[in-house]
């Protein structure tokens, strides 16, 4: 009887031990794998940034100034044919938003474009 309640104990405390070192070799992987992620987060948050900066950079009006002097562009007012005006008019009256065009020339432009198009102009919603 003995040697059956050493046995039963010997099998039971290995059980437990393999237990324990199971968990504790899980713990480990968890841990590599949380320290491996928030590496990662952290690189994420740092290119983050430096592609905010990147965009605060190509949106800026200094090198927009930059870049059309190296390019030597020459910009120039439009003329009143080349102006489309567009009114809002959706908030008082309720009616859809009308797009008119400046200028005699311009009003033929837009009517000739009117002819050709294939579909209904596209229009900005405006819901709030």
């Amino acid at each position: 009887m003995s040697t059956y309640k050493f046995l039963m104990t010997t099998v039971i405390a290995t059980m437990v031990a393999l237990l324990y070192v199971s968990q504790q070799t899980a713990l480990v992987h968890l841990s590599y794998d949380i320290k491996a992620k928030d590496k990662m987060y952290s690189d994420l948050l740092d290119r983050n940034k430096v592609l905010l900066y990147n965009v605060r950079q190509l949106e800026s009006p200094a090198r927009l100034e930059r870049t059309l002097l190296a390019k030597q562009m020459k910009l120039e007012v439009p003329s009143r044919e080349r102006v489309i005006l567009a009114s809002s008019g959706a908030e008082e009256t309720g009616v859809k938003n009308i797009t008119r065009t400046a200028g005699f020339f311009g009003k033929i432009r837009q009517t000739t474009a009117s002819l050709f198009a294939l579909g209904p102009e596209a229009q900005a919603n405006l819901a709030k």
